[in-house]
């Protein structure tokens, strides 16, 4: 099994308060899943109100159709308009290739 995840950074130079990004960040990850097949998540800087980077992941087989797949969302974020992309990266691994994190009780995360 193979796991593409994109990264997504945008500026968002009109959001004037928190909320402001906020309503930006859902309208953004709700629109994104309405269309692609993929989990999609703020991943940082939730307190940043000029920026929000976004998380997206979807699984599959073929690396080419998965990077593909995320190339497509990157690009449907920047036709959005909502904000500046001003950076990206896709990333396809496999599996048994990704190391499995230990959670504050020293167990492993799910």
């Amino acid at each position: 099994m193979l796991i593409a995840a994109a990264l997504i950074e945008l500026e968002l130079l009109e959001s004037e308060t928190i909320k402001d990004r906020r309503r930006v960040a859902n309208s953004i990850k709700d629109r994104v899943r309405q269309r692609f097949n993929v989990s999609v998540a703020e991943v940082a800087d939730q307190d940043e109100r000029h920026s929000v980077c976004i998380g997206c992941v979807m699984v599959g087989i073929d690396p080419r159709h998965l990077r593909e797949g995320m190339e497509k969302v990157i690009h449907y974020v920047e036709s959005l308009g909502l904000g500046e992309v001003v950076s990206d990266d896709v990333t396809v691994v496999r599996l048994d290739e990704v190391e499995e994190l230990e959670d504050d009780d020293g167990g492993a995360n799910a």
